[in-house]
């Protein structure tokens, strides 16, 4: 009875788990990569500008971003995501990611000194 579940996990649960975190790593990558291109911060504004000129009122329409979630991500700052109306700061260095980094630092030191 046991081999069967794990068999059923290893087949069945573990796929799914990862394929379930996959899709919403593609999905958060692609919010971030379309709220960098349409946003108002920054240069989307110019980048709607321009496309709204080039193409067209008709396409203008078609590429006005009024998703509900965004998300900005600059380089080495705080990330902010927006719901609606309301704003939340992720900041780039978590503490509790630097406790476990630092952690496993010295779980592998302390394998190199045995």
């Amino acid at each position: 009875m046991k081999s069967i579940k794990k068999r059923y996990i290893l087949r069945k649960v573990i796929p799914s788990i990862f394929l379930f975190i996959a899709a919403c790593a593609g999905l958060i990558k692609i919010n971030i990569i379309n709220t960098r291109a349409l946003s108002p911060i920054g240069n989307g504004k110019e980048n709607y500008e321009i496309v709204s000129e080039e193409f067209g009122e008709d396409f203008s329409k078609f590429i006005k971003d009024n998703s509900v979630l965004k998300i900005y991500c600059n380089k080495g700052e705080d990330i902010l995501v927006r719901i609606k109306e309301n704003d939340f700061k992720i900041k780039s260095k978590l503490s509790f990611i630097d406790d476990f980094k630092n952690k496993i630092d010295e779980l592998v030191n302390q394998v190199k000194n045995i």
